[in-house]
C-alpha cells in the first residue's frame, strides 16, 4: 500500500460522512478500497470552504498504514464532474506519527499536497526503517516515484541530517562500559 492510496481512502472516509455521492465516485479510483477506521474527540465539515477537521487524538488506520496526529485537516476541491470531491490537501499538526509497513515518520506537522503529489513533514523529522534512524527538520517525500529528501533546517539556518544506518544482519553496537 502507498501513501497515495491511504490518503486517498482518508478522503473517501472523511467526505462520506459530508458527500455520500462523492465517496462512490471516488471509491472507483482508490488504488486500495480496504476499509478506514478513524476516531477523534471532535469532527467538523464544512461544506462552504470543503473541508473536513478532525481534532483531539486523531487516527486514521487503513491496511498496513497508521496516521495519527493531534489535529487533521482535509480539504477537496471540484473535480471535473462538478462535484467537491477531489483531495486538494491534507494537513496533519502536532505530534505527527506515521507508520506505513516497515517505516515509522515522527515530526511536528505533515502536509500531503495532491497536486504535485508531494508530502512534506517538519519539525524534529525522524524517519526510521528497522534500526536504520534518519534526523533533520524537513522531510519532503513524492510519493508517486518514492523519491525523498531531508534538510538539516530551513535554508540557510545551519541545521544537519544526521543518520544511522545498519547493513543488513548487523545490531546496534553495545555501548562501552566505563
Amino acid at each position: 500500500m502507498n501513501k497515495k492510496a491511504l490518503l486517498t481512502a482518508l478522503l473517501m472516509a472523511v467526505t462520506g460522512l459530508t458527500a455520500p455521492f462523492a465517496v462512490a465516485q471516488l471509491a472507483g479510483t482508490s488504488s486500495n478500497g480496504g476499509p478506514i477506521m478513524y476516531s477523534a474527540d471532535n469532527m467538523q465539515a464544512d461544506n462552504t470552504d470543503h473541508s473536513v477537521v478532525l481534532t483531539g487524538r486523531v487516527q486514521l488506520l487503513q491496511d498496513t498504514a497508521s496516521l495519527q496526529a493531534d489535529n487533521v485537516r482535509i480539504t477537496y476541491t471540484q473535480s471535473a464532474s462538478g462535484n467537491w470531491d477531489q483531495l486538494s490537501r491534507i494537513e496533519a499538526t502536532g505530534r505527527i506519527y506515521y507508520v506505513v509497513d516497515d517505516q515509522v515518520m515522527r515530526g511536528d506537522k505533515a502536509v500531503y499536497t495532491q497536486s504535485n503529489d508531494t508530502m512534506v513533514v517538519t519539525g524534529d523529522v525522524i524517519l526510521k526503517q528497522g534500526q536504520n534512524v534518519l534526523t533533520g527538520q524537513r522531510l519532503t517525500y513524492v510519493v508517486g516515484i518514492k523519491k525523498s529528501t531531508i534538510d538539516g533546517a530551513p535554508s540557510g539556518q545551519g541545521g544537519r541530517v544526521r543518520g544511522v544506518f545498519y547493513p543488513d544482519g548487523t545490531t546496534a553496537p553495545t555501548p562501552a562500559r566505563p
